[in-house]
Formats: structure tokens, sequence, C-alpha cells
């Protein structure tokens, strides 16, 4: 099961990600294993997923979507066993830092798996929803494709972000290290099947 997986990362390349966090928008590093990953992905493909609304945003700040989506996991799933261990990771890694980043516990409350198929346009730049605090923490499970930052919605100054299966992808959000910016990110490039679980705090829930 994917709780009995070994972290690749450790402890302390999680606190180095963390702290690397104060001045990146986002980074990646090792989290699960091959196993690992083939049973979440073996999960996820039981999922019922439906496409994603093809537009976002209002005039101007349009988001265009060419995906898959579900936030209708079973709280039996390995995915939720995943994500209260990460949960538990995250916490200890900032528990142990000299400078705290949070004022408050990291808490999971939000999942969505996302599923990009080959040829597929993905999502372009935006920035998530100002009631995600903290973390944004994106575990890839399987499949290819590039995730970038960027500067505006037009993708300028892109930087890729090297995140293959079994990568923790973090990224800033308000509140972390006194930070009130919200990343421009997209997805793009897709050319095998890919998962994604993504896992937020939102203080609204």
């Amino acid at each position: 099961m994917a709780q009995e997986v070994p972290l690749p990362a450790g402890d302390d390349v999680l606190m180095d990600a963390l702290s690397r966090l104060s001045d990146e928008h986002a980074l990646a590093v090792p989290y699960l294993d091959e196993a690992a990953c083939a049973e979440l992905v073996n999960c996820c493909a039981e999922l019922a997923f439906r496409d994603a609304r093809p537009v976002l945003g209002k005039p101007g700040e349009e988001v265009y979507q060419d995906l898959e989506l579900t936030v209708d996991i079973p709280g039996n799933s390995p995915l939720v066993v995943l994500a209260k261990r990460l949960e538990s990771d995250l916490q200890n890694a900032l528990d142990r830092m000299e400078q705290q980043p949070l004022d408050y516990p990291f808490v999971i409350n939000d999942f969505i798996v996302q599923r990009y198929l080959p040829g597929r346009k993905g999502i372009t730049p935006h920035r998530d929803h100002v009631r995600y605090r903290g973390l944004v923490a994106i575990i890839v499970l399987g499949g290819t494709g590039s995730f970038w930052i960027c500067s505006n919605r037009k993708g300028a100054g892109r930087c890729d972000i090297p995140a293959p299966p079994g990568s923790l992808l973090l990224m800033r959000a308000p509140d972390f290290a006194g930070r009130t910016d919200r990343p421009f990110h997209a997805l793009s490039e897709i050319t095998e099947t890919r998962y994604s679980f993504g896992m937020r705090h939102d203080v609204s829930l």
C-alpha cells in the first residue's frame, strides 16, 4: 500500500524545499517510488472523471482548460491515505524549521485528481483561488507534461519545474513566509496520460 512506501526525499529534503519556497514560487522533490505510483494510477483509473469547464474567468482574464478531473474520491481510497501521510510529513518538516513559514497547522482538506490525455492542451497560466492558503501540494502519479510558472496570464517569464512521476510539487500560497502572492502556473505538452493529485488547505471549509 502507498502508506508503506518509504519517503525518498526524507525530512531534511522537505525542510530544505520548504525553506527555498520563501524565495521560489514552486519546486519539486522526489516523494513516491515507481511501485507506489503504479498502484495509485490504477486507483485513479477507477474514479469517475468529467471534463473540466473549457473556459474560466472574466473577459481579459480567461483560463483555458483541456483536461479531465474529479473530486469524488472515496474516504477509504489509498489517495486519502496518501494525503494524510503527506500532511504529516509536511507538518513534521515545518515543525523542525528554525524559522516557521506558517503560523498555523497545514491541514489538507481539499483534494482533486486531474487527468491529462495525450494531445490535449492542459491548462493555461492561472492562479489558484485566494481561499487556498499556505501551500499547494501536487503529487505527479504518472505520465508526462510540462509544469511551469510564469509572471502573467500570457506566460511571460516561463520557468519549467521538472517533475517526473513520483515527484511532489510544492507551490507557495498566501500566508507562506508572510507572502501574499499567488504564482501563475500552467500545464502543457502532454505526450502520455498524466495523473496528478492536488492537495490544498481551503480556509473556507
